[in-house]
């Protein structure tokens, strides 16, 4: 899949630095399609520079595209953040990469899972299916990922006959535990929120729902034939600890930490000191898995 699109803040420096002291963050953007993640992708990259608010505004009523394609595969958008780590000032380039939504790409998404430091999973607060289906996204980010020598393994005997599970296995479940154990930050948009009144909104995030699997694909998944072959959406399939997996991320999802967004123009909306403190945990949580 072909990388659609490259924002960056002007002035870049992109040399290259050290491996031991890199500043780069790779974070998933996923969510269902139509869900808003390439305008939200727009919004962070052009609204995350220093402007006040009136300025950002501004900025973004005049860049942000009327309309936007689907993303085809993945897409690539790069924004720096200047965020504080033990009382310095550090400069930290985030890469956001957006995988399509919809079951026509599940096969070729997880190539894109690997070595990632945190994600960002994005739901329509006037469509709950799309907030139901983060337990979804959640499994398949825990269960898909695999390292190359298993994706590609030959059982035919090229690759050697049976491979030894113990070591080629190795950390194959570092997402999941990273997911769950907090080392791999989770942040939750709630978008398109100006489509739902101000008392609905307020309702919500007092009383979010408990998320529930979904037991079939979204309609657009569906009507552009993505349905078959997923287990996790087949419930005589589903095995006991697939189960146990999706209590847990149904929990996490409920508890985890939620923002609101709208890119809509004249209603443009977004916490960016929230995402500010996003980058600088994964920052930071990176820093601490590298010294393990």
């Amino acid at each position: 899949p072909a990388l659609q699109r490259c924002f960056a803040q002007p002035m870049l420096d992109f040399q290259e630095e050290d491996p031991s002291s890199s500043r780069s963050l790779r974070i998933l953007v996923a969510g269902d399609a139509a869900v808003g993640k390439s305008r939200l992708c727009e919004l962070i990259c052009r609204g995350s520079c220093s402007h006040s608010p009136g300025e950002v505004s501004a900025l973004l009523s005049e860049t942000l595209a009327p309309q936007q394609e689907w993303t085809l595969g993945c897409c690539l958008s790069i924004t720096r953040e200047m965020v504080e780590v033990d009382f310095k000032n550090v400069e930290v380039e985030a890469e956001l990469w957006e995988v399509g939504g919809t079951k026509t790409y599940s096969c070729a998404r997880p190539v894109f899972y690997d070595d990632l430091d945190a994600l960002v999973l994005v739901y329509d607060v006037s469509n709950m299916k799309s907030y139901d289906s983060l337990v979804a996204w959640l499994f398949e980010l825990c269960v898909s990922v695999k390292p190359p020598s298993l994706k590609y393994w030959d059982t035919g005997g090229g690759s050697g006959g049976v491979p030894d599970l113990d070591i080629e296995l190795g950390d194959s479940g570092y997402l999941q535990q990273g997911i769950l154990s907090g080392h791999c930050p989770v942040l939750f948009v709630a978008n398109k929120c100006d489509l739902q009144g101000q008392t609905w909104r307020g309702e919500l995030a007092r009383h979010l729902p408990r998320p529930q699997p979904p037991q079939q694909p979204p309609l657009i998944d569906r009507l552009l034939g993505g349905s078959g072959g997923d287990s996790f959406l087949q419930t005589g399939r589903r095995s006991g600890s697939d189960l146990q997996l999706m209590e847990k991320l149904c929990d996490f999802v409920l508890q985890g930490r939620h923002t609101e967004a709208c890119c809509k123009e004249g209603s443009l909306h977004f916490d960016f000191n929230l995402w500010r403190d996003f980058v600088r945990l994964t920052y930071k949580a990176r820093q601490t898995t590298r010294k393990r």
